[in-house]
């Protein structure tokens, strides 16, 4: 079976994997300059390692990621890295149960209570039974489980920071994937996330399957029993774009509704101090112009960079907001007085370089019973396939959920060549 790939991201790279190893001749199409999709990375001049320009990192229940990562023989390693919040001029360590027991800024009673709801959804351990969460939105049953307090002081300012305006539309299954899924230690992988990405593709290669780089895909037609890309025969044609792309692509509308996302924004900076004394701090002010502060370099050495402190600040933004035409200068004028909050020391003279990247499609908004509008990597025309982020609900976007999409769609369609011969 010949298959075109269109998109070298995770999901792209993991289904092309699966093909191969089914015997399949693969060609992966991929426009940019490298691989990892929202994963890739960059490197600028005195790195040893290359950079995602989205922070990234792994859970030790991604079981994909970490197969894959094995079968090409780029393993991750895994530590404990600290996070923490921010909330009325105090920073404080609020992911485990005894940090939140010690959370000064709710009652005792808001303690108790908020840890009650949470371990009653981290208890959910099945998928199916987490999906009936779906039927209910977030901004009106967390309350009820976590408690007023705690909501209000902690929950609903991290929901409107992520979603804005959309946080009204957002269902409690996506949340309750988020407290499912976490865990204490986060994984990495040496060289970033890009050097597994150029793993998974080597691979692809060794098997005899192509990586086509910088090849924008002009066409993709029906061509009888057959499709055809870029005006090559394929038998199987798989896209991985997201939704308003591929339909973009095709002159057609696939999703059986309209898909809703939010752009996602970081500005990177090297700066020759630590910012902060954790590598995680979320943002809980609803007046602050970014939402998560990162310190890659609590994760990562930071003589990978050389010697420098890599910091991401990151934001999800609804299109038309005025921060997505700001540069990175004006970004960090604007970033400054809230930076020098978190450490009072911070100043624009130590950012020795920055740089600004953003996406349109980052963040799927998961309304109300998504899974009854759930678009199908079935598209009704046999032979055509696709696999996007808008499908990995109820988990949030992330290469874990990629690789899991990935490998599940090139099952599907090995199924129908079987089901053909």
């Amino acid at each position: 079976m010949k298959v075109a790939i269109i998109g070298g991201g995770f999901t792209g790279l993991a289904a092309a994997i699966e093909l191969v190893d089914g015997g399949c001749e693969v060609a992966v199409y991929e426009a940019g300059e490298k691989l990892g999709g929202l994963a890739g990375g960059f490197k600028p001049k005195g790195w040893k390692w290359s950079l995602e320009k989205y922070y990234h990192h792994i859970f030790t229940n991604d079981r994909e990621i970490i197969g894959v990562s094995k079968k090409v023989g780029w393993p991750a390693y895994f530590l404990s890295p600290v996070t923490k919040t921010w909330k009325g001029g105090i920073m404080a360590e609020l992911d485990s149960p005894l940090a939140l027991l010690r959370y000064g800024q709710l009652s005792v009673w808001g303690r108790l209570r908020m840890a009650m709801g949470l371990a009653v959804l981290k208890l959910v351990m099945w998928p199916r039974l987490g999906m009936l969460f779906e039927r209910f939105l977030v901004v009106k049953t967390l309350p009820l489980l976590v408690g007023r307090e705690g909501y209000e002081k902690i929950w609903k300012p991290m929901l409107l920071a992520k979603f804005g305006r959309e946080v009204g539309q957002v269902n409690l299954a996506w949340f309750w994937a988020r407290v499912y899924k976490r865990t204490k230690k986060l994984g990495y992988f040496n060289e970033g996330f890009e050097r597994l990405a150029e793993k998974m593709g080597e691979y692809v290669e060794k098997q005899g399957g192509q990586i086509r780089m910088q090849t924008n895909i002009k066409e993709v037609k029906r061509e009888e029993k057959s499709w055809r890309v870029n005006g090559e025969r394929y038998d199987q044609v798989l896209i991985t774009a997201p939704m308003p792309l591929a339909e973009e692509l095709l002159e057609q509308k696939v999703a059986r509704k309209k898909i809703g996302y939010l752009w996602g924004q970081t500005l990177v900076m090297e700066l020759d101090e630590s910012l902060m004394d954790c590598y995680w701090l979320n943002i809980l002010e609803k007046d602050w112009p970014f939402l998560v502060v990162v310190e890659h370099t609590r994760l990562v050495d930071k003589r990978h960079y050389r010697g420098k402190r890599v910091v991401y600040v990151g934001n999800y933004l609804a299109a038309g907001d005025v921060r997505l035409t700001m540069s990175e200068g004006e970004l960090l004028e604007l970033f400054e007085p809230y930076l020098k909050q978190v450490n009072p020391r911070f100043k624009k003279g130590g950012v020795r370089r920055m740089w600004k990247f953003q996406s349109p499609f980052a963040q799927p908004v998961f309304p109300v019973n998504y899974s009854m509008t759930l678009p199908g990597m079935e598209t009704g025309e046999r032979g055509l396939w696709m696999a996007n982020m808008s499908m990995v609900y109820p988990w949030d976007r992330g290469t874990n959920y990629a690789v899991d999409l990935g490998t599940r769609v090139a099952k599907l369609m090995l199924e129908e060549q079987k089901e053909k011969l």
